[in-house]
């Protein structure tokens, strides 16, 4: 008996192996998009840092 539900939880852990590589890659995917669209402010010039602290 206890050899079927052990056969039975690694058909299920095999079966949901490439659901979770698909949904871990999506992920990433979507992360990858997200921080390409994030636009950072560009560095100042040194003499403009200078002028704002006056």
């Amino acid at each position: 008996m206890s050899q079927t539900i052990s056969e039975d939880s690694h058909s299920t852990a095999r079966q949901l192996r490439p659901v979770v590589v698909t949904v871990v890659a999506a992920k990433l995917a979507v992360f990858a998009l997200l921080m390409t669209t994030i636009n950072f402010q560009a560095p100042l010039p040194v003499a403009v840092e200078l002028a704002e602290m006056r």
